[in-house]
């Protein structure tokens, strides 16, 4: 029964559990003010025979504020079952479990939670007397110097940058193991790393208001290229090791599985590489549409122009 809750009795840590909470409290507040904004206009600027239709469309958009809840409740639904108990200890047994883990945070949770734009719900959600509060101890100087930092951070070449220093550093054996030995810098540690460095790379690819892409499509192609380039490079050089790379997982897959170390190692490199570049592969297909899409439309409107210059 030790694999279902933590030894404190929870199947959740506590604090993961109040924090999902707090943050879901807020995203709805926020986006239902949002949605009832979005309604008014939308209503205002349709015609009563078009309302209710313009009204139903805008809602059924995949970036209305209604689908960004969605998004944003999933997210947290994924974020507290791959902290959840049964998670945690298999992936400390188990490399491929741990994998898994790793990427569901890294190209599931990270990109709903940018696909959600939960800056301007959550600040909505706080009450009026917090936001007053906290923009009265925020001077304008140090909120300058904090909106400069979040733009040098979100540059292309820092975000694709940071991706591979954070995501290779911490699979670096040494430290991979200081993780896996020590709960602080596994949770705060790793997979807060690796958290911080996809959603920056996934605010590259996926509007993200008030964030915008800072790319054209064929930028955004190249960023999501990059991406699929470091990770099955990584995986090669797990998945071809000639032998365990982390020392915990040489003692607990051998107790825990009939394989040995070594399989459950190429085991989650595998993972690695095909399941860790299905988002990838997604991004990279849509991207590509949007822009034939726009190259098709440029050279529809160039025929049509030139024809209307030669009558």
């Amino acid at each position: 029964m030790m694999i279902w809750v933590y030894p404190n009795g929870w199947p959740v840590p506590p604090l993961v559990l109040l924090g999902c909470l707090v943050a879901e409290i807020l995203y709805i507040r926020g986006c239902m003010a949002l949605i009832k904004e979005e309604l008014m206009e939308k209503a205002a600027r349709a015609t009563p025979s078009t309302a209710r239709i313009g009204v139903s469309a805008s809602l059924s958009r995949w970036d209305s504020w209604l689908w960004r809840g969605i998004y944003f409740v999933i997210a947290l639904f994924l974020a507290l079952a791959g902290d959840s108990a049964p998670v945690d200890v298999l992936s400390g047994r188990l490399f491929w479990v741990h994998m898994i883990q790793h990427l569901v945070l890294m190209v599931v949770i990270a990109p709903l939670l940018v696909a959600a734009a939960p800056l301007q719900p959550m600040w909505l959600g706080l009450p009026g007397w917090v936001r007053r509060l906290l923009k009265a101890c925020a001077p304008l100087r140090a909120r300058q110097a904090l909106y400069q930092v979040g733009h040098w951070l979100r540059h292309p070449a820092v975000t694709c940058g940071l991706l591979i220093v954070g995501i290779w550093v911490w699979h670096w054996p040494a430290l991979y193991d200081f993780a896996l030995t020590n709960d602080t810098i596994h949770d705060w540690g790793e997979h807060l790393t690796f958290f911080v460095v996809s959603i920056l790379f996934w605010t590259q690819v996926i509007p993200s208001a008030p964030l915008r892409p800072r790319l054209g499509y064929r930028g955004q192609m190249m960023c999501v290229g990059f991406a699929i380039i470091q990770n099955v490079a990584l995986a090669v050089l797990i998945g071809f090791a000639p032998a365990p790379l982390y020392v915990p997982y040489i003692r607990d897959a051998t107790a825990h599985v009939t394989f040995s170390a070594l399989l459950d190692q190429q085991l989650g490199a595998g993972i690695m590489w095909t399941f860790g570049d299905l988002p990838f592969g997604i991004a990279l297909s849509v991207l590509f549409h949007r822009w034939f899409a726009t190259q098709s439309g440029d050279a529809n409107v160039a025929v049509q122009s030139h024809r209307t210059i030669g009558n």
